[in-house]
């Protein structure tokens, strides 16, 4: 068994299950030895940085993108809704019936389509941008897509040191210590 050693104040840091010093997991094999042997070692950890070396790197993807948008400029109904549903992934475009308030609604378009399924948008987070609706004739200038410019969608995928999440912030406060310096460092230069 790999057995941590408590020195100094370690164990108000590293106490407990969650805290404790100990392998990600168990059942892995660090070394074969015969029976009686023992290995004794000490060990250094080094907190770094992914531009010393990609082994400081706790993350395996990141990524971004802008938040798409979907317009619907005319009314799309009936069977036309469904397939206009069904060029987006799921949950991106649903299906409502048209109520008695948008059916007498002069110039909404949907004057005598009561009851009638149409398309509306639902959520455009989960859109991958694929345009495929735009292959299509019949919705043809009913449709505007796009994206919000300053609306950023971040993906990062850990390998297992740090949440996700955890990254994200700490990335950006790398990102402001940086633009700091750069800062005092360009009004020094300006000082000059």
């Amino acid at each position: 068994d790999l057995n941590f050693i408590v020195s100094g104040r370690q164990d108000t840091f590293f106490s407990g299950e969650a805290n404790g010093i100990r392998p990600v997991h168990p059942d892995i094999l660090l070394a074969k030895m015969r029976p009686g042997q023992c290995i004794d070692m000490e060990l250094h950890c080094i907190k770094g940085i992914g531009a010393d070396h990609a082994k400081f790197s706790p993350v395996a993807t990141a990524s971004y993108r802008l938040l798409p948008t979907i317009s619907i400029t005319k009314p799309i109904l009936g069977n036309d809704a469904k397939k206009f549903a069904r060029c987006f992934p799921k949950g991106v475009i649903g299906l409502e019936e048209v109520s008695r308030d948008d059916a007498k609604r002069r110039g909404s378009g949907y004057e005598g389509y009561e009851g009638e399924k149409k398309a509306v948008v639902k959520n455009t987070f989960k859109d991958t941008v694929s345009r495929e609706c735009l292959r299509h004739p019949e919705f043809e200038g009913k449709v505007r897509l796009g994206r919000v410019r300053d609306h950023f969608i971040f993906m990062v995928e850990s390998t297992g040191q740090y949440h996700s999440d955890d990254l994200f912030l700490e990335s950006v406060s790398i990102l402001k210590e940086k633009c700091t310096s750069l800062r005092r460092d360009w009004a020094n230069y300006l000082a000059r």
